[in-house]
């Protein structure tokens, strides 16, 4: 469903949960990878979160785990994740920094609590 407001033609919000900014210290990575570089939190919400990263091609993560660090610490582990979109964001000539979105599959208990406390964590609302 689609809403026009005069010219721009804007999609629907299609999310059923409140997003959340996050400090500028929130990082995710993918369990287990230790090779490369953590990649930067933009928000979250109980349903899932979105972070950039700079690589040409998008991240293959549907089937992944990713794990949340806060101040380099362990935060919440090993949260199961489905790709819902991954875009170029801004380019330059070297590499292409991207947007990339996932949604948390099915959680358990104590993911669930270490979400939440890490949602509270967080100062600033974003709403869309």
């Amino acid at each position: 469903m689609e809403k026009s407001i005069g010219k721009k033609t804007f999609a629907m919000e299609r999310r059923l949960l409140p997003r959340f900014s996050v400090q500028d210290r929130a990082l995710v990575e993918v369990s287990g990878e230790k090779s490369g570089l953590p990649y930067q939190m933009i928000d979250i919400s109980e349903g899932g979160m979105a972070f950039r990263y700079m690589n040409i091609n998008p991240l293959t993560l549907t089937g992944s785990q990713m794990d949340i660090y806060l101040d380099k610490d362990l935060y919440v582990g090993r949260l199961p994740v489905t790709v819902v979109a991954d875009q170029k964001w801004m380019m330059d000539d070297s590499l292409s920094r991207r947007h990339c979105s996932v949604r948390f599959d099915k959680l358990t208990p104590v993911q669930h609590t270490q979400l939440q406390a890490f949602i509270r964590c967080q100062d600033k609302s974003v709403q869309g």
